[in-house]
Protein backbone atom coordinates (compact mmCIF):
# COMPACT_ATOMS: atom_id res chain seq x y z
CA UNK A 1 0.00 0.00 0.00
CA UNK A 2 0.84 3.65 -0.83
CA UNK A 3 -1.12 6.56 0.72
CA UNK A 4 -0.88 10.00 1.62
CA UNK A 5 -0.68 11.76 5.31
CA UNK A 6 -1.98 8.38 7.23
CA UNK A 7 -5.33 8.10 4.33
CA UNK A 8 -5.07 4.44 3.56
CA UNK A 9 -6.83 4.74 -0.04
CA UNK A 10 -4.81 3.63 -2.89
CA UNK A 11 -4.61 7.52 -4.78
CA UNK A 12 -1.73 8.90 -2.66
CA UNK A 13 -2.14 12.70 -3.59
CA UNK A 14 0.57 14.09 -1.44
CA UNK A 15 0.27 18.04 -0.67
CA UNK A 16 4.33 19.23 -0.74
CA UNK A 17 5.51 19.02 2.44
CA UNK A 18 3.31 16.25 3.78
CA UNK A 19 4.29 12.44 4.46
CA UNK A 20 3.99 9.62 1.90
CA UNK A 21 3.65 6.07 3.27
CA UNK A 22 4.35 2.81 1.70
CA UNK A 23 3.61 -0.57 3.52
CA UNK A 24 4.23 -4.43 2.01
CA UNK A 25 5.14 -7.61 3.20
CA UNK A 26 7.81 -10.30 2.44
CA UNK A 27 6.47 -13.34 2.63
CA UNK A 28 9.23 -15.59 2.58
CA UNK A 29 9.41 -13.94 6.04
CA UNK A 30 13.68 -14.12 5.51
CA UNK A 31 15.30 -10.78 6.73
CA UNK A 32 15.65 -9.86 2.95
CA UNK A 33 16.92 -6.27 2.62
CA UNK A 34 15.19 -3.57 0.68
CA UNK A 35 16.09 -0.36 -0.72
CA UNK A 36 13.74 2.35 -2.35
CA UNK A 37 14.73 5.03 -5.03
CA UNK A 38 12.42 8.44 -6.01
CA UNK A 39 12.00 8.66 -10.24
CA UNK A 40 11.23 11.97 -11.37
CA UNK A 41 8.28 11.72 -14.20
CA UNK A 42 6.99 14.41 -16.62
CA UNK A 43 3.31 14.75 -16.96
CA UNK A 44 2.03 12.52 -18.92
CA UNK A 45 4.36 9.94 -16.87
CA UNK A 46 6.86 9.96 -19.43
CA UNK A 47 11.16 10.69 -18.16
CA UNK A 48 12.07 13.76 -16.54
CA UNK A 49 14.91 15.72 -17.58
CA UNK A 50 15.90 16.83 -13.97
CA UNK A 51 18.71 15.26 -11.61
CA UNK A 52 17.78 14.32 -8.25
CA UNK A 53 19.25 17.59 -7.09
CA UNK A 54 16.68 19.57 -8.61
CA UNK A 55 13.99 17.93 -6.92
CA UNK A 56 14.68 16.38 -3.44
CA UNK A 57 16.84 17.57 -0.50
CA UNK A 58 19.21 14.44 0.50
CA UNK A 59 19.51 11.30 -1.30
CA UNK A 60 18.06 7.94 -1.99
CA UNK A 61 19.11 4.54 -2.72
CA UNK A 62 18.72 3.75 1.05
CA UNK A 63 18.11 0.48 3.01
CA UNK A 64 14.50 0.27 4.80
CA UNK A 65 15.00 0.06 8.35
CA UNK A 66 12.09 0.23 9.88
CA UNK A 67 10.30 -3.41 9.69
CA UNK A 68 8.16 -5.92 12.20
CA UNK A 69 7.66 -9.95 11.93
CA UNK A 70 3.92 -10.90 11.90
CA UNK A 71 2.32 -11.82 15.20
CA UNK A 72 -0.18 -14.79 15.59
CA UNK A 73 -0.68 -15.47 11.84
CA UNK A 74 -0.67 -18.81 9.70
CA UNK A 75 0.96 -17.28 6.90
CA UNK A 76 4.62 -15.91 8.61
CA UNK A 77 5.78 -12.59 7.09
CA UNK A 78 8.02 -9.32 7.46
CA UNK A 79 6.45 -6.34 7.21
CA UNK A 80 8.14 -2.66 6.04
CA UNK A 81 6.97 0.79 6.08
CA UNK A 82 8.71 3.26 4.56
CA UNK A 83 7.66 7.09 5.23
CA UNK A 84 8.49 10.09 2.83
CA UNK A 85 9.88 13.20 4.46
CA UNK A 86 12.65 11.02 6.33
CA UNK A 87 15.87 11.96 7.94
CA UNK A 88 17.59 11.70 4.24
CA UNK A 89 15.47 12.31 1.93
CA UNK A 90 12.95 15.03 1.10
CA UNK A 91 10.81 16.06 -1.93
CA UNK A 92 10.98 19.42 -2.73
CA UNK A 93 8.99 19.83 -6.24
CA UNK A 94 5.90 19.13 -7.17
CA UNK A 95 4.55 16.64 -10.11
CA UNK A 96 4.67 13.08 -11.11
CA UNK A 97 6.66 10.27 -9.10
CA UNK A 98 7.49 6.96 -8.99
CA UNK A 99 8.58 5.28 -5.47
CA UNK A 100 10.82 2.32 -6.95
CA UNK A 101 11.41 -0.83 -4.14
CA UNK A 102 14.61 -2.99 -5.31
CA UNK A 103 16.23 -6.28 -3.55
CA UNK A 104 19.83 -7.10 -3.16
CA UNK A 105 19.84 -8.15 -6.19
CA UNK A 106 18.87 -4.99 -7.79
CA UNK A 107 15.53 -6.22 -9.01
CA UNK A 108 12.46 -4.33 -9.36
CA UNK A 109 10.06 -5.33 -7.18
CA UNK A 110 7.67 -2.85 -6.25
CA UNK A 111 6.30 0.24 -8.17
CA UNK A 112 4.16 2.93 -7.56
CA UNK A 113 3.03 6.16 -8.70
CA UNK A 114 2.26 9.10 -6.45
CA UNK A 115 1.46 12.64 -7.27
CA UNK A 116 2.87 16.29 -5.31
CA UNK A 117 1.04 18.98 -5.36
CA UNK A 118 1.37 22.64 -4.58
CA UNK A 119 -1.73 24.25 -5.59
CA UNK A 120 -1.63 27.96 -6.77
CA UNK A 121 -4.66 27.79 -8.78
CA UNK A 122 -8.21 25.77 -8.47
CA UNK A 123 -10.25 23.59 -10.66
CA UNK A 124 -13.69 22.82 -10.08
CA UNK A 125 -15.45 19.69 -11.72
CA UNK A 126 -18.52 18.56 -12.35
CA UNK A 127 -20.31 15.08 -13.74
CA UNK A 128 -22.78 15.17 -16.77
CA UNK A 129 -24.48 12.19 -18.27
CA UNK A 130 -23.02 11.87 -22.22
CA UNK A 131 -24.26 14.60 -25.03
CA UNK A 132 -24.46 12.10 -27.57
CA UNK A 133 -27.96 9.27 -27.87
CA UNK A 134 -25.47 6.38 -28.27
CA UNK A 135 -23.78 6.74 -24.65
CA UNK A 136 -25.74 8.44 -23.25
CA UNK A 137 -26.94 5.41 -21.36
CA UNK A 138 -23.42 4.26 -20.64
CA UNK A 139 -21.19 6.86 -20.39
CA UNK A 140 -20.40 9.94 -17.95
CA UNK A 141 -18.53 13.07 -19.18
CA UNK A 142 -16.30 15.21 -16.96
CA UNK A 143 -16.21 18.61 -17.22
CA UNK A 144 -14.09 21.59 -14.94
CA UNK A 145 -12.96 25.17 -14.99
CA UNK A 146 -9.75 26.51 -14.24
CA UNK A 147 -8.56 29.81 -13.09
CA UNK A 148 -5.25 31.32 -14.53
CA UNK A 149 -5.90 34.32 -12.48
CA UNK A 150 -2.08 34.36 -11.17
CA UNK A 151 -0.39 32.07 -13.49
CA UNK A 152 2.11 34.01 -16.00
CA UNK A 153 0.57 32.28 -19.58
CA UNK A 154 2.12 33.55 -22.93
CA UNK A 155 1.26 30.32 -24.45
CA UNK A 156 -1.60 28.86 -22.34
CA UNK A 157 -1.94 25.69 -24.89
CA UNK A 158 1.89 24.60 -24.37
CA UNK A 159 2.36 25.83 -20.28
CA UNK A 160 -0.83 23.95 -19.38
CA UNK A 161 -1.39 20.30 -19.58
CA UNK A 162 -4.30 18.52 -17.94
CA UNK A 163 -5.26 15.13 -17.61
CA UNK A 164 -8.07 13.54 -15.82
CA UNK A 165 -8.36 9.72 -13.73
CA UNK A 166 -11.73 7.47 -13.07
CA UNK A 167 -11.22 6.48 -9.49
CA UNK A 168 -7.91 5.34 -8.01
CA UNK A 169 -7.71 3.48 -11.69
CA UNK A 170 -4.18 5.24 -12.78
CA UNK A 171 -5.04 2.86 -16.49
CA UNK A 172 -8.24 5.32 -17.37
CA UNK A 173 -5.29 8.05 -16.94
CA UNK A 174 -5.90 10.39 -20.15
CA UNK A 175 -4.81 13.65 -21.32
CA UNK A 176 -7.77 16.25 -21.65
CA UNK A 177 -6.61 17.99 -24.59
CA UNK A 178 -7.35 22.01 -24.67
CA UNK A 179 -9.66 24.27 -23.79
CA UNK A 180 -13.45 24.39 -25.29
CA UNK A 181 -13.36 28.16 -24.63
CA UNK A 182 -12.12 30.81 -22.06
CA UNK A 183 -14.35 32.90 -19.93
CA UNK A 184 -12.85 36.07 -18.34
CA UNK A 185 -9.97 34.45 -16.23
CA UNK A 186 -11.38 30.75 -16.57
CA UNK A 187 -10.71 28.14 -18.96
CA UNK A 188 -13.69 25.97 -19.77
CA UNK A 189 -13.81 22.26 -20.64
CA UNK A 190 -17.13 20.77 -21.23
CA UNK A 191 -18.47 17.85 -23.60
CA UNK A 192 -15.04 16.57 -24.56
CA UNK A 193 -14.76 13.23 -26.34
CA UNK A 194 -11.29 13.29 -24.27
CA UNK A 195 -13.01 13.48 -21.25
CA UNK A 196 -15.66 11.26 -21.81
CA UNK A 197 -15.60 7.77 -19.87
CA UNK A 198 -17.41 4.66 -19.83
CA UNK A 199 -19.55 4.23 -16.73
CA UNK A 200 -18.82 0.62 -15.42
CA UNK A 201 -20.79 -0.65 -12.92
CA UNK A 202 -20.51 -0.87 -8.90
CA UNK A 203 -17.49 -2.71 -7.49
CA UNK A 204 -18.41 -6.58 -6.39
CA UNK A 205 -17.26 -6.41 -2.16
CA UNK A 206 -16.06 -8.62 0.26
CA UNK A 207 -14.07 -8.59 3.82
CA UNK A 208 -12.15 -11.54 5.63
CA UNK A 209 -11.97 -9.55 8.79
CA UNK A 210 -13.06 -12.23 10.54
CA UNK A 211 -10.93 -14.59 8.82
CA UNK A 212 -12.53 -17.59 10.61
CA UNK A 213 -15.73 -17.14 9.35
CA UNK A 214 -18.46 -16.37 6.19
CA UNK A 215 -20.17 -13.09 6.06
CA UNK A 216 -19.38 -9.92 4.26
CA UNK A 217 -20.07 -12.13 0.56
CA UNK A 218 -17.77 -14.95 2.42
CA UNK A 219 -19.75 -18.03 1.62
CA UNK A 220 -17.78 -20.32 3.78
CA UNK A 221 -14.00 -21.01 5.48
CA UNK A 222 -12.21 -23.84 4.83
CA UNK A 223 -8.88 -24.59 6.93
CA UNK A 224 -5.92 -26.32 6.04
CA UNK A 225 -2.40 -24.51 5.90
CA UNK A 226 -4.30 -21.31 5.74
CA UNK A 227 -7.95 -20.36 5.72
CA UNK A 228 -9.48 -20.84 2.46
CA UNK A 229 -12.10 -18.00 1.59
CA UNK A 230 -14.93 -18.93 -0.56
CA UNK A 231 -16.32 -16.03 -2.02
CA UNK A 232 -20.18 -16.28 -3.31
CA UNK A 233 -20.41 -16.81 -7.02
CA UNK A 234 -21.17 -13.71 -8.85
CA UNK A 235 -23.35 -13.46 -12.27
CA UNK A 236 -22.96 -11.81 -15.60
CA UNK A 237 -24.54 -8.09 -14.67
CA UNK A 238 -23.58 -6.77 -18.33
CA UNK A 239 -27.50 -6.24 -19.95
CA UNK A 240 -29.46 -6.56 -16.85
CA UNK A 241 -30.97 -3.74 -15.02
CA UNK A 242 -28.64 -1.55 -12.90
CA UNK A 243 -28.55 -1.92 -9.17
CA UNK A 244 -26.89 0.39 -7.02
CA UNK A 245 -24.30 -1.13 -4.27
CA UNK A 246 -22.47 0.78 -2.22
CA UNK A 247 -18.86 0.40 -2.94
CA UNK A 248 -15.09 2.17 -2.32
CA UNK A 249 -14.55 2.38 -6.19
CA UNK A 250 -11.93 -0.65 -6.43
CA UNK A 251 -10.27 0.28 -3.55
CA UNK A 252 -9.53 -2.06 -0.16
CA UNK A 253 -8.46 -1.60 3.41
CA UNK A 254 -6.31 -3.74 5.51
CA UNK A 255 -7.86 -4.81 8.80
CA UNK A 256 -8.59 -8.03 11.27
CA UNK A 257 -10.81 -8.64 13.94
CA UNK A 258 -8.29 -10.97 15.38
CA UNK A 259 -6.07 -8.65 16.83
CA UNK A 260 -5.22 -4.51 17.44
CA UNK A 261 -2.60 -3.96 14.54
CA UNK A 262 -3.77 -4.72 11.38
CA UNK A 263 -0.25 -4.54 9.42
CA UNK A 264 1.42 -7.45 11.71
CA UNK A 265 -1.58 -9.37 13.03
CA UNK A 266 -3.95 -10.00 9.68
CA UNK A 267 -3.53 -13.10 8.58
CA UNK A 268 -3.34 -14.28 4.43
CA UNK A 269 -5.98 -16.04 2.99
CA UNK A 270 -6.54 -17.77 0.32
CA UNK A 271 -9.57 -16.27 -1.72
CA UNK A 272 -11.64 -17.99 -4.45
CA UNK A 273 -13.61 -15.83 -6.86
CA UNK A 274 -15.92 -17.48 -9.21
CA UNK A 275 -18.04 -16.34 -11.86
CA UNK A 276 -21.53 -18.60 -12.98
CA UNK A 277 -20.26 -19.33 -16.90
CA UNK A 278 -22.19 -18.35 -19.91
CA UNK A 279 -21.69 -19.46 -23.90
CA UNK A 280 -20.09 -16.20 -24.84
CA UNK A 281 -17.36 -15.90 -21.96
CA UNK A 282 -15.60 -18.88 -23.54
CA UNK A 283 -14.59 -16.14 -26.80
CA UNK A 284 -11.88 -14.81 -24.24
CA UNK A 285 -9.96 -14.06 -21.55
CA UNK A 286 -10.87 -13.18 -17.87
CA UNK A 287 -9.34 -11.98 -14.93
CA UNK A 288 -10.40 -10.40 -11.21
CA UNK A 289 -8.87 -7.13 -10.82
CA UNK A 290 -9.36 -4.46 -8.48
CA UNK A 291 -6.86 -1.59 -6.84
CA UNK A 292 -5.47 -4.83 -4.74
CA UNK A 293 -3.45 -5.72 -7.82
CA UNK A 294 -3.73 -2.12 -9.83
CA UNK A 295 -6.14 -3.66 -12.24
CA UNK A 296 -3.03 -5.59 -13.88
CA UNK A 297 -4.21 -8.54 -15.91
CA UNK A 298 -1.73 -11.53 -15.86
CA UNK A 299 -2.15 -15.60 -15.59
CA UNK A 300 -1.97 -15.39 -11.41
CA UNK A 301 -5.70 -13.48 -11.84
CA UNK A 302 -6.87 -15.14 -14.29
CA UNK A 303 -10.35 -16.99 -14.08
CA UNK A 304 -9.99 -20.61 -15.34
CA UNK A 305 -12.68 -22.51 -16.59
CA UNK A 306 -14.25 -25.58 -13.87
CA UNK A 307 -16.20 -27.87 -15.34
CA UNK A 308 -16.47 -29.52 -12.32
CA UNK A 309 -18.63 -26.37 -10.87
CA UNK A 310 -19.66 -24.88 -14.23
CA UNK A 311 -17.61 -21.90 -13.22
CA UNK A 312 -14.93 -19.16 -13.88
CA UNK A 313 -12.98 -19.50 -11.12
CA UNK A 314 -9.70 -17.65 -9.60
CA UNK A 315 -7.81 -17.94 -6.14
CA UNK A 316 -5.67 -15.62 -5.30
CA UNK A 317 -3.72 -15.01 -1.61
CA UNK A 318 -4.98 -12.11 0.10
CA UNK A 319 -4.07 -9.96 3.42
CA UNK A 320 -7.18 -9.91 5.78
CA UNK A 321 -9.45 -6.36 5.08
CA UNK A 322 -12.31 -5.33 2.63
CA UNK A 323 -11.57 -5.57 -0.41
CA UNK A 324 -13.30 -4.10 -3.84
CA UNK A 325 -13.04 -6.48 -7.09
CA UNK A 326 -14.85 -6.83 -10.36
CA UNK A 327 -14.14 -8.55 -13.74
CA UNK A 328 -12.35 -8.08 -16.89
CA UNK A 329 -11.73 -9.42 -19.90
CA UNK A 330 -8.85 -9.54 -23.01
CA UNK A 331 -10.33 -11.15 -26.46
CA UNK A 332 -8.21 -13.15 -28.53
CA UNK A 333 -6.33 -10.45 -30.53
CA UNK A 334 -5.50 -8.98 -27.03
CA UNK A 335 -8.20 -5.74 -26.88
CA UNK A 336 -9.49 -5.59 -23.09
CA UNK A 337 -12.88 -4.99 -22.55
CA UNK A 338 -13.51 -3.56 -18.72
CA UNK A 339 -17.40 -3.95 -19.36
CA UNK A 340 -18.04 -7.12 -21.11
CA UNK A 341 -19.50 -8.84 -17.72
CA UNK A 342 -20.13 -5.75 -15.69
CA UNK A 343 -21.68 -3.89 -18.28
CA UNK A 344 -21.88 0.28 -18.22
CA UNK A 345 -24.58 2.43 -16.67
CA UNK A 346 -24.92 6.24 -16.74
CA UNK A 347 -25.92 5.71 -12.80
CA UNK A 348 -22.99 4.07 -11.33
CA UNK A 349 -21.13 5.67 -8.84
CA UNK A 350 -17.54 6.94 -9.49
CA UNK A 351 -14.93 9.77 -8.89
CA UNK A 352 -13.15 11.87 -10.96
CA UNK A 353 -9.54 13.63 -10.96
CA UNK A 354 -8.47 16.48 -12.60
CA UNK A 355 -4.72 16.78 -12.45
CA UNK A 356 -3.24 20.79 -13.67
CA UNK A 357 0.04 20.96 -14.67
CA UNK A 358 2.15 24.20 -15.35
CA UNK A 359 5.34 24.65 -17.17
CA UNK A 360 6.78 28.42 -16.74
CA UNK A 361 8.61 29.11 -20.39
CA UNK A 362 12.02 28.10 -20.37
CA UNK A 363 11.02 25.32 -17.54
CA UNK A 364 12.33 22.29 -17.77
CA UNK A 365 9.52 20.19 -16.16
CA UNK A 366 5.86 20.06 -15.36
CA UNK A 367 4.47 21.21 -11.87
CA UNK A 368 1.30 20.29 -10.31
CA UNK A 369 -0.48 23.42 -9.36
CA UNK A 370 -3.75 21.98 -8.72
CA UNK A 371 -5.85 19.20 -8.44
CA UNK A 372 -9.75 19.08 -8.84
CA UNK A 373 -12.40 16.34 -7.86
CA UNK A 374 -16.08 15.66 -8.55
CA UNK A 375 -18.43 12.36 -7.74
CA UNK A 376 -21.15 10.85 -9.82
CA UNK A 377 -23.98 10.85 -7.59
CA UNK A 378 -24.46 14.21 -8.27
CA UNK A 379 -24.54 13.98 -11.83
CA UNK A 380 -25.93 16.63 -13.91
CA UNK A 381 -28.07 16.66 -17.56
Amino acid sequence: MLYANEKTTSLPIVPLGSSITMRFDDLNADDSAYFYTIERANANWGKSDLFKADFMNGYDDIRIQDYAYSLGTLQPYIHYTLRIPNAQTRITKSGNYFLNIWDEQRNLIIQRRFVVVEETTQVGVRIKRAQQIEDIETHQSVHFSLSTEGLTLRVPEEQLTLFVMQNQHWQSWRPAGNAMYTLGNMLEFTYKPETLYAAGNEYHFFETQDIRGGGGNVAYVLRDSLFTSILAPQWVRSGRPYTYAPDINGDFRINTFQGNNPNTESDYSNVLFSLFAEDFLFNARHFVVGDFNQHIKSDKNELKYNSDSGRFEAQLLLKQGIYNYTFTSKDNDGVDYDNLISGSYWPTENTYWVFVYYRPIGGRCDELIAIGSANSKDIGL
